[in-house]
């Protein structure tokens, strides 16, 4: 692994908004962020805010039972697509072939993956990871890493 650290906030929930401008000023083009943290520790919340960020009308709600959600964005001044997905259901890479996550997920666009370190050798790189660790019920770490 060639995992380098790119930015590491203590977030508290009520700012998470302001979090979400920063990480979607980030973003470019056929990007993937793969989100890792426990139930209720904010991934939805903060893709929300991302997208948002990004211009997006769109309600967000969790992909959990969809595994896949899309919404429009504007990105690099562009209209686009932000893809929510949610993989927590799935057990095995043939589910995630089965739903052809690849060709969404590497089309143009961005890509926020919830629970992808359950099958990260799927992903090319280079892609972003981001840690969330629950530091109390109102406050958040937030670790943004680049896997080359």
């Amino acid at each position: 692994m060639n995992r380098q650290l790119i930015r590491e906030d203590k977030i508290n929930i009520d700012d998470i908004e302001s979090y979400g401008k920063i990480i979607a000023c980030l973003l470019k083009n056929k990007d993937v962020i793969i989100m890792i943290g426990s139930l209720g520790y904010g991934k939805t919340t903060l893709t929300r805010n991302i997208a948002k960020s990004l211009e997006s009308e769109d309600i967000i709600t969790s992909p959990t039972f969809t595994i896949i959600n899309e919404y429009n964005i504007i990105l690099e001044n562009e209209e686009s697509v932000l893809r929510h997905v949610d993989l927590y259901r799935l057990e095995s890479e043939d589910d995630i072939d089965s739903i052809g996550l690849y060709d969404i997920i590497y089309s143009d666009g961005v890509s926020i993956i919830e629970w992808g370190d359950k099958f990260i050798n799927f992903f090319e790189k280079p892609y972003y990871i981001l840690e969330i660790e629950r530091l109390d019920d109102n406050n958040r770490n937030f670790k943004l890493f680049i896997e080359k």
